[in-house]
């Protein structure tokens, strides 16, 4: 009986020389779930590819364990739920969890924000002629105009002092100069 009971041997009998144990590069199984397409090479059964554990889960990590196959864990890094409308994105329990919501706030009174889960922040112009500041003293009845804010008619600033210059100054409207005494 010249049968070793190694699958990666032909096993045969030489009248001339007795038992002869020849390597082949059969399928063989090495005893590790965690490789796929195990073969003989050198007269041993050698690990093929390792198994594809990967679930496609970013919340979890994937790993093999020989002894149990695909081992996949929660996580709770950074990921992002597809929701514009969420920030700084966390796995929890195998699962992207939203964050908060982003800052939609532009400071412009002559736009309407609101957030859409596709797009994100979203701006939309408030009806034209709606009352607002422009930040200049120097204009009077600004009003939004394609959402923003126009200055309407200068501020009159005349005095009817003919002893002063009257002039307008944006950050904190008019002033009255003396003239020079002459």
């Amino acid at each position: 009986n010249c049968d070793d009971g190694n699958v990666c041997t032909n096993d045969s009998c030489n009248p001339a020389t007795g038992c002869v144990s020849v390597n082949n590069l059969l399928p063989c199984n090495d005893g590790n779930i965690c490789t796929t397409n195990d073969r003989c090479a050198l007269g041993a059964c050698s690990g093929g590819t390792p198994l594809n554990c990967d679930d496609g889960n970013v919340c979890t990590n994937d790993s093999c364990n020989p002894a149990t196959a695909c081992v996949n864990t929660n996580n709770t890094a950074s990921c992002n739920d597809g929701n514009a409308c969420t920030t700084n994105d966390t796995c929890s329990a195998g699962l992207c969890v939203g964050g908060a919501a982003p800052n939609c706030n532009d400071a412009n009174v002559c736009t309407d924000y609101a957030c859409a889960p596709a797009t994100g922040c979203v701006f939309t112009n408030v009806a034209d002629g709606t009352v607002c500041n422009d930040g200049s003293a120097c204009t009077t009845n600004d009003t939004c105009s394609a959402g923003a804010c126009a200055g309407g008619g200068a501020l009159v600033c005349n005095d009817n002092n003919p002893c002063t210059d009257d002039t307008c100054v944006p950050a904190t409207g008019c002033v009255f100069t003396n003239v020079a005494n002459g």
